[in-house]
């Protein structure tokens, strides 16, 4: 993330505010990243836009996440970035500060979006970029594995040291070969809940946001955990350390973190009965927010800007294009579209919607959005963690030593 910073900042940011004769034809790219399902619904309604705007044709650019910053990063720096791209928040600020995003405000329709939401989004005044798709954290348990040990599985309104207990059982039941939940000491995301449960932030506009007993006690639970046996253990941990919902699809855990759009993807990946639950320790003071899943940006080295503000309100506005596209990136932000995109949904994707409308009317304020270097702190965290992990730091340690780091990181 250190180097791309630098990159960014030597790249030339040229940009044109028009599209020139209208009569021209004219070729946008856009990328994104995703699995096959999100490439297949994203062509669709880009072939939609195309229809609807003849001399308009949009060269698709879709890959995995793996590199996708690298790779919009080195096309940004060689003067060719994508004239429309799907972005996400921890490196936001990072672009919108050096000028190469251009402001959205202009061209791309804000009827049926809450004026606070927008607000997450914008960057020295400029609205930098427009949320693709909102979620919330939530988490989900493999009922039919925790039936078959005759244990029930946690639900409604159930606390952090519920999820312990149950987890060890887990693991005792199974006589060892299933953990009752995956670590995630490591996931930032999972500590922002924990944070926010306490009355704190992961970050603000400042830099960190909570105190560092707050994330010795994080790790704390978690060493606790892995020393009971509820936790997978570190090997276990780094196998499915980016998509721990695969560890319960893979039969090794009973219970993980997702984000809740992603509920009915993992459920059609296994036969096994996939319960979705809230956050353990949501009371009064909830931890759960709104969250932007991922953002749409215009690059402001884009020669048609116009036309990609159109392309951009007609992805996040337009009726058609939201019944193509869903709720596989998450629910839409402008509330006009959410039942277009919600329209024939099944029982898991309406459990997911019940979650998200539970956060909306009982959840923490979403992130301010947060500094420039919390790409790269999100990335110390995880490293951090892994220490703790594998035994060579105690948490108390740990915490003193990413506090120390994490604000040399955001200055």
């Amino acid at each position: 993330m250190a180097s791309a910073a630098v990159m960014l900042s030597l790249a030339a940011c040229t940009s044109s505010e028009g599209d020139g004769d209208s009569d021209e034809p004219i070729e946008l790219r856009m990328a994104w990243w995703g699995d096959d399902v999100r490439h297949e619904i994203t062509n669709s309604a880009l072939d939609k836009f195309e229809d609807l705007n003849p001399g308009i044709t949009v060269v698709r650019d879709f890959s995995g996440f793996d590199g996708y910053l690298d790779k919009i990063t080195t096309q940004y720096t060689g003067g060719n970035s994508p004239d429309v791209f799907q972005f996400y928040n921890e490196v936001l600020v990072e672009f919108a500060s050096r000028g190469q995003l251009a402001d959205l405000s202009k061209g791309v329709s804000q009827d049926g979006w809450d004026a606070d939401l927008l607000q997450v989004s914008t960057v020295d005044g400029e609205l930098a970029a427009m949320p693709f798709g909102l979620s919330t954290q939530g988490f989900i348990f493999d009922t039919t594995a925790i039936e078959a040990l005759g244990l029930t599985a946690p639900s409604g309104d159930y606390s952090w040291d519920d999820l312990a207990e149950f987890a060890a059982e887990v693991r005792t039941a199974s006589g060892g070969s299933l953990a009752g939940v995956t670590d995630l000491s490591h996931g930032y995301q999972v500590f922002e809940v924990w944070a926010k449960q306490r009355g704190e932030d992961f970050m603000d506009a400042d830099g960190l946001a909570f105190s560092e007993k707050t994330l010795a006690d994080f790790w704390q639970y978690w060493a606790d955990l892995r020393a009971s046996g509820g936790a997978t253990t570190p090997d276990i941990t780094s196998e499915y350390q980016g998509t721990p919902y695969d560890a319960v699809v893979a039969g090794v855990a009973a219970s993980t973190f997702l984000f809740t759009n992603q509920y009915d993807g993992v459920q059609g990946r296994t036969p096994n009965v996939i319960s979705l639950e809230r956050f353990p320790g949501e009371g009064e003071d909830a931890g759960q927010y709104m969250r932007t899943a991922m953002n749409l940006v215009i690059s402001k080295q884009s020669k048609h800007q116009e036309a990609a503000a159109k392309l951009v309100d007609f992805l996040l506005n337009n009726e058609e294009a939201n019944g193509i596209l869903g709720l596989n990136r998450g629910f839409p932000a402008n509330a006009n579209v959410i039942e277009a995109a919600s329209a024939g949904a099944n029982e898991n994707v309406q459990r997911a919607i019940e979650i998200f409308e539970s956060v909306r009317e009982n959840g923490a304020p979403a992130p301010v959005p947060a500094p420039a270097g919390s790409g790269t702190v999100n990335t110390l965290f995880a490293e951090v963690a892994q220490q703790v992990q594998f035994g060579q730091l105690s948490p108390a340690d740990a915490a003193k030593q990413f506090m120390a780091q994490a604000a040399s990181e955001l200055g």
